[in-house]
């Protein structure tokens, strides 16, 4: 029964996926490119390992994303082929609904799109006593109090920082002396987000809080002894190493790596020009607002050819003047102090990257399971194991979108709301990290989009309100607000135009293979929770 239904939904699942992978998952390594931290390219192929694993070995209760009583399901007890077909329509409206999202560089909730879509369809079948109308009201709430709450634990973490560490005197040594303190934090709140939201068939969303505290705790203290017995050693030494190559005129290649303090660096970063003798050919390079010479050219050509794609990039954004002021507007960090901080912001980003796999894979996969349910079994159950392979199909799909599409969202959130630092990036993760957990603890339905964005803003302001591109904000702001109505309606519209069209007796046959109305099918009983 409703073969089309089921092969149409693999399809609609995937292309959904695309959009989450192009649009959402962006977020958890948009600060990270935009810090310079890592290249998009090095950022894709990170967040595909992570996303995807977080996806498949994770992603057994991803269900739950949209389980959450919005819809009574019991309306269509009676009729399940419709329930499939809606589901389709659903899918297929949140994917149209990000593409064009992504298209115009708009972050959106993913989330907030299946559960409008979801909504529309189920308000066309069971009219308005269908939808739980007080939890469309917790959600409502959510676009509020999650980028508000997520602003300021970001805004206060920065400013702390900022205050007691980057404004101190020898801002670096507070930084070495502080940075176990800080992995300590950052190792804790993440491996708690993860274990928290984790996968029932690891047992690992029905473990005691004080659990879930204790293992956090345990790996938190464990990688602030790494920290602080190898990773600052080593990176000490690379940095002393690094001046002294410097004052001594040797080897400038790691000067050359123009991978932290983002676009700054661009404003005349490599220059090349001819002494007033024939015997040697001078290379002036700007480093950190310092000037420095060497007589060392095809070495230093060398290098500026290994680095010339990112100059070239650099070199682009400092074409855009409304870039270049907003940066000016920031305070300025130590630079080795701010280097430090860029392990952090990877570690951050990439826990962040396995959870969103393991998480929003659901508002792709959710209504193809429901669809497979039914598909299979021919009724509706009150429980529908997720196969490997609808897991594996998100998974791809989320890839593919970051991989392709996914650039415009790290523009947006990493490059032109606000500058963004390695220090800033780490503050930014952190905070937003946090948020989910402490909304998720109050069972409020909370976007990791906005609190992502919530995040930026408030991290932003911290170096005050001209450090923000508000006409940026305003329009970001538009989209979270028309995202539950557009895709209600545009599922809602779809269902309709398939479920009661005046021309269903020409389209009957392709509802199933008998040629029978869904409206005629009535088979089992029970419901899927959603």
């Amino acid at each position: 029964m409703y073969q089309w239904i089921f092969i149409c939904g693999i399809f609609f699942a995937l292309y959904n996926a695309w959009g989450i992978g192009a649009n959402d998952c962006a977020n958890s390594f948009a600060t990270s490119v935009g810090s310079g931290v890592l290249t998009l390219q090095k950022a894709v192929i990170i967040a595909a390992i992570f996303e995807f694993g977080g996806a498949v070995l994770m992603g057994s209760h991803v269900t739950d994303t949209v389980r959450k009583s919005i819809v009574d399901i019991e309306i269509f007890n009676s009729n399940p082929g419709a329930l499939m077909f809606g589901m389709l329509c659903a899918d297929l409206a949140s994917a149209i609904w990000l593409t064009l999202a992504t298209y115009l560089k708009y972050p959106v909730s993913t989330t907030h799109s299946i559960i409008g879509a979801i909504v529309g369809f189920s308000l066309a079948y069971g009219g308005k006593n269908a939808v739980d109308w007080k939890r469309i009201g917790f959600i409502v709430l959510s676009w509020i109090a999650s980028p508000l709450l997520a602003g300021i634990f970001s805004f206060g973490i920065f400013y702390i920082i900022q205050r007691f560490i980057f404004g101190s005197k020898n801002p670096f040594e507070y930084t070495m002396v502080l940075f176990p303190i800080l992995t300590f934090f950052t190792f804790f709140i993440n491996v708690l987000f993860i274990i928290y939201k984790g996968s029932p068939k690891l047992d690992l969303d029905e473990m005691a809080l004080w659990k879930c505290m204790l293992i956090s705790i345990g790996i938190g203290a464990f990688t602030a002894l790494l920290a602080q017995y190898v990773y600052l050693p080593y990176v000490k030494k690379r940095i002393d190493g690094n001046e002294n190559q410097i004052e001594n005129g040797e080897n400038p290649i790691e000067m050359l790596e123009i991978r932290t303090n983002s676009y700054i660096k661009a404003n005349k970063t490599i220059t090349i020009g001819e002494s007033n003798t024939d015997e040697e050919e001078i290379v002036s390079i700007r480093v950190n607002n310092k000037n420095y010479t060497y007589d060392n050219s095809k070495t230093i050509e060398f290098n500026i050819n290994e680095s010339k794609k990112y100059t070239s990039q650099l070199e682009n954004e400092k074409l855009n003047t409304e870039v270049t002021e907003l940066y000016k507007n920031a305070i300025d960090i130590d630079k080795k102090s701010d280097q430090l901080c860029s392990w952090l912001q990877i570690i951050t980003a990439c826990f962040s990257s396995f959870a969103h796999g393991s998480n929003d894979v659901a508002n792709a996969i959710a209504p193809l399971a429901t669809i497979y349910a039914i598909y299979k079994n021919g009724y509706l159950s009150d429980k529908a194991d997720v196969p490997i392979w609808i897991l594996v199909l998100g998974g791809v799909g989320i890839v593919i979108g970051l991989g392709t599409w996914g650039y415009k969202i790290i523009d947006r959130i990493g490059k032109e709301l606000t500058k963004i630092t390695p220090s800033r990036g780490f503050v930014i993760e952190l905070a937003a990290a946090t948020t989910v957990i402490i909304a998720s603890r109050a069972e409020i339905p909370v976007s990791t989009t906005h609190c992502q964005v919530g995040s930026v803003l408030g991290c932003g302001m911290a170096g005050g309100i001209k450090n923000i591109k508000w006409s940026l904000v305003r329009g970001i702001l538009f989209s979270w607000l028309i995202t539950l109505p557009f895709t209600g309606f545009l599922s809602a519209a779809l269902f309709s135009f398939g479920y009661y069209s005046p021309y269903s007796d020409y389209i009957a046959p392709f509802f199933n293979s008998s040629g029978v109305n869904m409206s005629s099918f009535d088979s089992g009983s029970g419901s899927i929770e959603l």
